[in-house]
């Protein structure tokens, strides 16, 4: 399991998921989206954390890690920025 965690962190690294926010922002640096409590975007997939408190995490939640680390990528791979949508093919 921890395998599979790493091979997550690497993938949230190479698509530059990590960016800490600071506490007063509200709105994604990435897409302008309003943050979540936790500081993630819920439209790019943003994590507004640390990479080590997300890996601090993952040593004591394996699987919430895993699932957050799961989502945001995948919020990532979905999220096409607006200038490029509007933009003809």
């Amino acid at each position: 399991m921890a395998g599979q965690l790493d091979a997550l962190m690497d993938e949230a690294r190479s698509l530059g998921l990590f960016k800490t926010h600071g506490a007063f922002e509200v709105h994604c640096s990435n897409c302008h989206a309003r943050l979540d409590p936790m500081g993630d975007c819920a439209s790019c997939g943003l994590i507004g954390r640390p990479e080590a408190d997300v890996a601090k995490r993952g040593q004591t939640d394996a699987a919430g890690t895993e699932n957050l680390l799961r989502t945001q990528i995948a919020r990532r791979r979905a999220y096409k920025p607006v200038k490029a949508a509007r933009e003809p093919a």
